[in-house]
This record gives C-alpha cells, structure tokens and sequence, in this order.
C-alpha cells in the first residue's frame, strides 16, 4: 500500500507504524488491558450479585474468555496484522463484516470512561479534596497526549506501570489473606442461584478480557508469530490467577454487605496501615486502572485505521504522525469516545455492561474469521509458529459462539433504556454510513480481489 504525505508531517497507512514493541512490551500491554480497570471497578458490583461466589465467577470468566482467546491467538499467530478486530473479518468473511466488526468496536472504547472514572474514585477515597471527576478527565488527557507520541513509550511506560502494580497487589493479598475472617462465604458459591453467579461470570468477563488485543498491534510488534500467543494466552492465564487470590480478601475479611458493591479500597483500609493503604491506592488501584487507560488507548485506533486504508472514511483520518509514527486523528476520536461518558454522567456498571456486549459480538465474528483463515490463507495456517488442531479448532468454536450469545443476552438484560437507545442510535448510524461508501468499496477488501494486501499476509506468515 502507498503513503500519502499529508501537509508534509504525516502519512497515512498501517504500513508507516513502527515495529517497536517486543515481548515484554506486548506482555506489558497484554497484562494492562486483562489486569487493571475491570478487577478494581467491578470485583464489589460482583460480590453485590454472587456474594462468596466471586472467586468462582472470576474462575468462570477466565475460562470462557481463554475459549475464545485460544482461536484468536492462533489467528494473530498465521496473520499479524493492524487493526484485526477490522482486517480478520474484512479478509476472511466479507468486507461489511469487517466495517460492523470495527464500528462496535470503535463503540467498546466507551470502557476508557470507567477506568477515568474509577481511578477518579480511587483518589477521592484517599484525598477527598480531589473531585473523581476533574481526575478522570485529567487522566484521559494525559494518556491522550502520551500516545501521541509514539507506541514505544506508551508501551514502555506500561511495564514500569505493571511492576509498580504487582508489588502493591502482593502487598495487599498478603494483608488479606492474613486477616481473612469470614472463610464461611466461600462454601457457599452461590448464595443468589447459579443465574446470578453466571450472570456475575459474565460481567466480569470484562476484566479477564483484553489479552487479545495484543493482535491489533500486528505491524508494531517484533516478531508478531510468537509474541501475540505468548502475549494472548499467557496474560490471560496470569491474571485468571490473579483475580482469584485478590477477590478472596476483597470478599472474605468484611462482612458481604460492607463490600457489596464498594471499591476494593474498603478493603485495603481494614487490613494495612496508612502507608500501605496509601500505597495500594496510588500503586495499585490507580496505577491498575490508568494502565488500562494507556493500554486501551494504544491499541484502540487501530482497527479504524485499518478501516481507513479500505476506504471506508476519508484518508486523512488516518493521518500518522512521521515522527512518532501515531494516528493522532484518531486517537483525538477515542479520546472524545473516553470522555463523552463521563460528561453525561452515565453510571459506570452501565458502561461496562454495555462494552461488555458488544465485546462478545466482536469475539463472534473473530471466532468465524478464525476457522475461515485455513480454507482462504492455508499456506499462512500451515506456516504459523502457533496452530491448533482442526477439531479443537471447531470445538472451540462453537463453544466460544454459544458462550457470547449467552453472555451477550445476560448482559443486555440489564442495560437501561438510554444506554440501549445509544446503542441503537451508534448501530443505525453506522450502517447508513455502511450502505453509502460500501457503493465505493464493493468487494476491494476482499482477499480475493485485494492481491497487494493477501500477499503482505502470506509474507508476514
């Protein structure tokens, strides 16, 4: 694909992004999209729902997601590209596959506000002085202008991030477990039916979701073949343990109704003294939170910039910067998608809800595209340094898609009426845009009349 210079500062065009990111960083990035955001906003919205059976639920999401994670690890593996969440199902089922793939997508970056938010909470608990949502706004800012300037340092700064969030989350297991009083609720895992204890399972899905992302990252990664299922899979697995040793305390060391539906800091509170507390708040709980920030920043362009190179926006849209090599265009759009939330005041469980649907939607059609990449790439299937059997394949499939269409379902099931018209107004809006530049577009994505961009697949396999 050609670039093309844009008032001489930028060009447009995946191609012109920098391989800059190696293991540790995707690791980085892999660890910060799982662990962070969704287990400090969401662990005490679970234990509201399933009271001692929150370990379990974290067990049961990280399981469900690991289905799914599985497929799309292997597809990252055969073919490494920007934007996957676009490009899979634009070149494996169908060009309008790939735009309605992206537009939810591009929609699920809503979770941006619950990390800004919740960091804002965070904070508030430790100085009260702070407004939570001056500091959401000042978060989504910061991050914003951090990844203007380059995939490098906002991954660099991710690992530093993770180091200082493991010591503070060590440091608040410990704690926990030693102060760990009410062992009683764990041997009742479902206090509310199994109904609520899955339906908990699939809210935190959200959290154990995001080692996959890694695979938008294709044309930053060195050596994408093995650094995405590494990435993918390990992250996932890491922090499945993870979030079961911090729900314990945070369900266990104070009665259920001191907890339910309270941040972890509550927790924390009860079982370290002022400097550890302080530390768990800022190392842990915030750091946690506004690494997610940065991370879903990194990765959440790309797939509209992807987007972009098919034709479906206009090119200048996807300006990169030369210097920094960074879609500064569309990275000011997820910004407006972050911070637009937190202006309309829309409640944080909602949100995530919310972008927790649409993320199984995702994981449906990446699911087909995965099991398409063997009949339409067959020499980048056989090629990949990471493959799965052909009935495992399938297996997982159809597990992975009757596991979202039900979580989508327990999910949606809740969801209020103005988020479900906003929803439905983004899905309307999106497919008039569809039907207009699709007449421009035909089947250009497709891999049998795309040439150029089928062997740039079969190259990077």
């Amino acid at each position: 694909m050609s670039s093309t210079e844009i008032h001489g500062a930028a060009v447009t065009g995946s191609t012109n992004l920098k391989r800059t990111i190696g293991l540790p960083g995707a690791l980085g990035i892999s660890f910060h999209q799982i662990v962070g955001g969704g287990v400090i906003a969401l662990t005490g919205t679970a234990i509201a729902i399933t009271g001692g059976g929150t370990p379990l639920a974290y067990v049961l999401a990280t399981v469900l997601v690991m289905l799914v994670t599985v497929p799309v690890a292997a597809l990252g593996a055969a073919m490494p590209a920007t934007g996957g969440a676009y490009t899979y199902a634009s070149r494996l089922i169908h060009p309008g596959a790939g735009f309605a793939n992206m537009w939810l997508w591009t929609l699920g970056n809503l979770s941006l506000s619950i990390y800004g938010l919740a960091a804002g909470e965070y904070l508030n608990s430790l100085f009260p002085a702070l407004n939570s949502t001056v500091v959401a706004i000042s978060m989504l800012v910061f991050f914003y202008l951090v990844n203007l300037f380059g995939a490098a340092l906002s991954a660099r700064l991710g690992v530093i991030l993770a180091v200082v969030m493991l010591i503070a989350f060590t440091l608040y297991i410990i704690a926990g477990f030693l102060d760990l009083q009410y062992w009683s609720v764990f041997t009742h895992p479902i206090p509310n039916g199994a109904l609520e204890l899955f339906k908990a399972a699939a809210l935190l899905s959200f959290a154990a979701r995001g080692g996959q992302v890694v695979a938008e990252l294709g044309d930053e990664l060195k050596n994408p073949g093995r650094t995405i299922p590494i990435a993918c899979l390990g992250g996932t697995m890491f922090a499945g343990l993870l979030y079961v040793l911090l729900a314990m305390p945070a369900t266990g060391v104070l009665p259920l109704p001191e907890v339910a539906g309270k941040p972890m800091s509550v927790v924390a509170e009860h079982v370290l003294n002022p400097a550890g507390f302080t530390f768990f708040v800022i190392g842990g709980s915030f750091v946690a939170l506004i690494s997610s920030l940065n991370s879903n920043m990194l990765w959440g362009t790309k797939a509209l910039l992807a987007s972009i190179e098919d034709g479906w926006f206009p090119t200048k849209l996807g300006a990169v910067n030369r210097r920094f090599g960074t879609p500064h265009w569309l990275l000011t759009i997820m910004f407006v998608i972050g911070i637009a939330p937190i202006l309309m005041n829309i409640d944080m469980a909602n949100i995530a809800n919310a972008a927790s649907a649409l993320q199984q939607i995702n994981a449906v059609i990446i699911l087909i595209a995965s099991i398409r990449l063997r009949k339409i790439f067959p020499q980048a299937h056989a090629n990949s340094p990471f493959k799965i059997g052909y009935r495992t394949h399938w297996a997982l499939l159809v597990a992975g898609i009757a596991i979202s269409i039900w979580q989508f379902m327990l999910l949606t099931s809740d969801l209020t009426t103005a988020v479900i018209i906003s929803a439905m107004t983004w899905i309307a809006l999106g497919t008039v845009w569809a039907l207009i530049r699709y007449r421009r577009i035909g089947a250009s994505a497709a891999p049998d009349q795309h040439p150029t961009r089928t062997a740039e697949i079969t190259t990077l396999a």
